[in-house]
């Protein structure tokens, strides 16, 4: 486990909550435009090194790039929206549902190619229907770039949220 995490039980309440107050009742293409735009603008404030990705329904929406992001950061996005869409949770939750099992990504069948044990990759999910897509961060440590998309999607949706940064 990544030494950001102090307290994974914590934040994964944290994170539950976020998931459940971070509900949109519709998503279309332009909402993934707009809500790209927003998390290019948490990042900028953020100062950081990063890649941003918007996918819903299977197409990329946005994508973008802040500082001196790297092809790396297009590798662990791919890997993070793997995640997301085999468990229809965020990547971070994942993580720490894993650590706190004391299963690997290997005892789920899942291999480290295809999919990233880390944060950063947040849920669109609509109310009553389930995941869609997804906004994700890399970049930044892992618990940034979780919240730097939850963030976005509070903002998005003018909804409060925990932070689980404190």
């Amino acid at each position: 486990m990544n030494q950001e995490i102090t307290d994974p039980k914590g934040m994964l309440k944290t994170v539950l909550l976020q998931e459940e107050a971070l509900q949109f009742e519709r998503f279309s293409a332009e909402d993934g435009w707009k809500l790209g735009l927003l998390l290019r603008e948490h990042l900028l404030r953020h100062s950081g090194d990063a890649a941003a990705d918007v996918t819903a329904y299977g197409v990329q929406c946005f994508r973008c790039t802040v500082g001196a992001a790297t092809p790396n950061n297009a590798r662990w996005i791919r890997r993070k929206m793997a995640m997301v869409m085999e468990n229809g949770k965020s990547s971070l939750r994942t993580m720490l549902e894993m650590h706190l099992s004391g299963r690997t990504l290997t005892e789920f069948g899942l291999n480290a190619e295809d999919f990233a044990l880390s944060g950063g990759c947040f849920p669109i999910r609509l109310r009553g229907q389930g995941v869609v897509g997804m906004v994700t961060v890399s970049g930044l440590p892992q618990t940034h770039d979780h919240q730097t998309a939850a963030d976005a999607v509070a903002a998005y949706l003018s909804v409060a949220a925990p932070s689980i940064l404190g």
